[in-house]
């Protein structure tokens, strides 16, 4: 029984330990990435399709992987 008890106290210290831990913290307010200065980017890409500069990052990604499928897939037909 003893070790029963010694292992419940144990674990009453730590979590007191560990929950004035966590008070002690400031909290970080979290922040996107971007600038904040920066000009609004488009939510779609066919909002501004003629300016890629003001597209997310998201976008170009998609675009440039599927222009990179496109080329494969191209290649791949034009030597079968």
């Amino acid at each position: 029984m003893s070790g029963v008890t010694a292992l419940r106290r144990l674990a009453q210290r730590s979590l007191r330990t560990t929950n004035a831990t966590f008070k002690q913290q400031p909290q970080q307010k979290r922040l996107f990435a971007s600038d904040p200065n920066a000009p609004p980017k488009v939510n779609y890409p066919w909002q501004d399709p003629t300016n890629p500069g003001n597209w997310k990052e998201e976008h170009l990604v998609f675009v440039i992987l599927g222009g990179w499928g496109v080329v494969i897939m191209g290649g791949k037909a034009a030597l079968s």
